[in-house]
């Protein structure tokens, strides 16, 4: 593993982080094979919560968010038959700019006959804020992907809601070659009224959760199963959709953070078994990230 500082021009404008992560199985357990990062990103090496292999990672950013100028590149390799389930340590902080974007890229190539569930926390875009992230996945036949991303309107506890001056996103996922979804959006709150009927309305978080994979025997079983969460879940609205090829898309929106990680917690519990039938059950009922917290304590 290396890792070193960045301090690049001193007239530069944020700090340009990278971080590289590499793992590959042996043995049929999950293994990290290769590290590389700079500040603003490290990680926290890889734990195993259960005996079936699989390895849990989390990224760690030390200064507690991004500022504008930052532009934060994350690339994560995963080769044949290894599984990993990658997270972030909390939400990820964006603060007022005072005119220059950050910016996230993460990268994630899955292997064949490889399995990755990615589910960083939301990201929380101060007043003020100008953000950009993109996320690439490419997958190798066989391989699986469980991918998760959400934001909130604001920091809910300052009662702040819309305030940013901008946030972007895209989501690409290609399967053995193939695209399978393109998902792009960006808000700008001073130009539109995203509170209006068939927009944000009143909900403050929005969450999408994508799963690749290529058994459709599987599917309609999940469909079902998702959609009666949803349907049982207090503060949100969702709704579930076969991705054209192969997998599943669920976007939920929520009155608040609780809501919205009970309900992701419990999706989380049916769709892995999607991605690798050993993995050991999960009921549903702590929230996935606190559950996953207690791992390294």
């Amino acid at each position: 593993m290396s890792y070193s500082s960045n301090e690049g021009d001193l007239f530069q404008v944020g700090r340009h982080g990278k971080l590289r992560l590499i793992f590959r199985e042996k043995d049929g357990q999950t293994l990290l094979a290769d590290s590389y990062a700079t500040m603003p990103m490290h990680f926290l090496p890889p734990l195993y919560p259960d005996d079936s292999g699989w390895a849990y990672a989390c990224l760690v950013n030390p200064t507690g968010g991004f500022v504008g100028g930052d532009k934060i590149e994350i690339d994560i390799t995963l080769r044949k038959k290894s599984h990993l389930f990658l997270t972030s340590q909390s939400a990820t902080r964006i603060y007022k700019s005072t005119g220059a974007s950050a910016t996230q890229e993460v990268n994630i190539n899955v292997g064949e006959k490889a399995a990755v569930e990615y589910l960083p926390g939301y990201v929380i875009p101060f007043a003020g804020s100008l953000y950009r992230q993109t996320t690439a996945i490419r997958m190798e036949k066989n391989a699986s992907a469980l991918i998760a991303e959400s934001f909130t309107t604001g920091r809910l506890a300052m009662d702040e809601h819309l305030l940013f001056e901008e946030f972007t996103s895209s989501m690409n996922i290609e399967y053995d070659g193939t695209p399978v979804v393109f998902d792009s959006f960006k808000l700008r709150p001073g130009g539109m009224d995203y509170e209006a009927f068939g927009l944000l309305e009143s909900f403050r978080i929005c969450s999408t959760i994508y799963l690749v994979f290529s058994d459709d025997e599987k599917k309609k079983a999940l469909l079902d199963s998702l959609l009666a969460v949803i349907d049982k879940s207090d503060g949100i609205l969702g709704g579930v959709s076969e991705l054209w090829t192969a997998g599943i898309v669920i976007r939920l929106l929520g009155m608040g953070a609780r809501y919205i990680e009970k309900a992701e917690t419990r999706i989380w519990s049916i769709a892995r078994k999607a991605i690798s039938p050993n993995l050991v059950e999960t009921d549903g009922s702590v929230s996935l990230h606190s559950r996953l917290a207690g791992l390294g304590s």
